[in-house]
């Protein structure tokens, strides 16, 4: 009993540990918003998120994704396992030489695509390349389990980035404080970049190693698309928004209020990386009872973090942004349903990813990727920050639907039906009427949201464990 009661304990502990550290690293834009949006304005704050766009679009490049492969080496390489990560950090790596010198070769047309300066363009390399080094060491740390250095890194850079931001937008004139912004993010992720890659590389060096490389590449590389199509989901609203003529200071509301609605995407994002490790042992012993309880328990969790947010959104966007901000407010709930569309798919999708069927993955993530782009060209120009919104949101219903389908054709047949997200999505609609019938009576939709609250608070406690 007590080696039981230890070990759930000690589950428990990893899984908060690894919740805290993606939430400060992913974040550290929400947390930091309400400060922000404040200095640099609805314009300023818009030209900021398009940079990031255009930073998050490079890194699925960076690299070719061969961290991807650390998911399923624990199990192909047990006894090789460290010597595995070295030499793959260091054939990701050269990649990123191999990217940057090419985007370098091209970087006249490159500079006006983006519309940024040469150094610009440089500095987007290196903020791809830091985010692909920070990305490997969290995904071998998050599937190792060392959640304590996890936590210590993702702390340590969050806390260097809002304080160099501050310190740089302040001394910035205003016209350029977005600079500021941008060097102060950029700086810390690109020195803990270098830090981090010689700890894990000096642990354990290795040199070239071609069928470590050929087995990264394999699963690594058709991540690339669907990295890419998830990355054409989630930033070609603003991109297309900007080309579209678009003034900045909408790019800029509708940015602020994505950046809200992310926080429970930042929640989502740290809740799969938390799960992944213990599901895929589960899946890989076979465990299947264990399976389907542990996801009704995640399903429930993340059906109440939904509906709470969507219930007490209203007045937290009027505390994270100004009075210019406020005309985009009602477009929370439609991103809401992005994310938890987004939610829903990862279960196909982490799935697929045991099984090595990264190819079919990116086909999956590809075709609600140009759905998207169709969309967002018919709804844009008719809707605006609306239109951009429901376009992101059917795509990712789309998303969810296209690998759902797929693995249910897999020789290993998938241990979920569709029928188990039905009660969630009429608890998630219900609270999206709540948010727009009674937006005068926060304290019916806030006493809603706390009983939901304290009733999911219970049944952790309940069952002793978050999943």
């Amino acid at each position: 009993m007590f080696s039981l009661s230890s070990n759930i304990k000690s589950v428990n502990k990893t899984l908060i540990l690894n919740i805290c550290s993606v939430i400060l690293l992913q974040g550290i834009s929400f947390f930091t918003g309400p400060i922000f949006t404040r200095i640099l304005g609805a314009e300023q704050y818009g030209l900021y998120s398009v940079f990031n766009a255009w930073v998050s679009v490079l890194a699925c490049v960076m690299g070719f994704n061969v961290s991807s492969a650390l998911v399923t080496a624990r199990y192909q390489f047990k006894n090789s396992y460290e010597l595995f990560k070295s030499s793959v950090l260091l054939f990701g790596t050269i990649i990123c030489g191999a990217v940057a010198v090419l985007c370098i070769c091209f970087i006249r047309p490159i500079a006006a695509l983006t519309g940024y300066s040469y150094g610009m363009v440089i500095l987007l390399l290196l903020m791809a390349f830091a985010k692909f080094v920070i990305k490997f060491a969290q995904d071998s740390w998050t599937y190792e389990k060392k959640a304590q250095m996890n936590f210590f890194v993702s702390a340590a850079v969050s806390i260097m980035s809002v304080s160099l931001s501050l310190l740089m937008v302040f001394s910035m004139s205003p016209e350029i404080r977005y600079l500021g912004k941008i060097y102060g993010y950029a700086i810390p992720h690109i020195i803990a970049a270098v830090i981090i890659w010689f700890v894990i590389y000096l642990k354990k060096p290795a040199g070239m190693n071609l069928d470590y490389w050929k087995y990264s590449l394999t699963i690594g590389f058709p991540v690339i698309f669907h990295s890419l199509s998830q990355n054409i989901l989630t930033q070609s609203d603003r991109l297309m928004m900007e080309y579209m003529n678009i003034t900045n200071s909408s790019i800029g509301i509708y940015s602020v209020f994505y950046g809200l609605t992310a926080v429970l995407g930042i929640i989502l994002s740290s809740l799969n990386t938390s799960w992944c490790p213990f599901y895929y042992d589960d899946l890989e012993n076979k465990k299947w009872e264990v399976l389907d309880r542990k996801c009704k328990n995640y399903i429930e969790l993340f059906v109440v973090l939904t509906c709470g947010f969507i219930l007490l959104s209203r007045e937290a966007g009027y505390l994270y942004a100004g009075k210019e901000y406020y005309e985009g407010i009602n477009v929370i709930p439609i991103l809401v349903l992005a994310i938890f569309f987004t939610f829903m798919y990862q279960f196909p999708v982490n799935f697929e990813f045991f099984h090595k069927k990264t190819n079919i993955i990116a086909v999956g993530t590809m075709g609600a990727a140009v759905s998207n782009i169709i969309l967002n060209a018919i709804m844009i120009p008719r809707y605006g920050m609306y239109g951009a919104a429901m376009a992101t949101a059917i795509s990712y219903a789309f998303l969810f639907l296209a690998h759902y389908t797929i693995v249910k054709h897999f020789k290993n047949k998938f241990h979920l039906n569709i029928r188990i997200f039905i009660p969630g999505l009429l608890l998630i609609s219900a609270a999206v009427m709540l948010f727009y019938v009674f937006p005068m009576f926060w304290y019916i939709r806030w006493g809603i949201g706390g009983m939901l609250g304290i009733f999911e608070i219970y049944r952790i406690w309940k069952r002793k464990s978050i999943f």
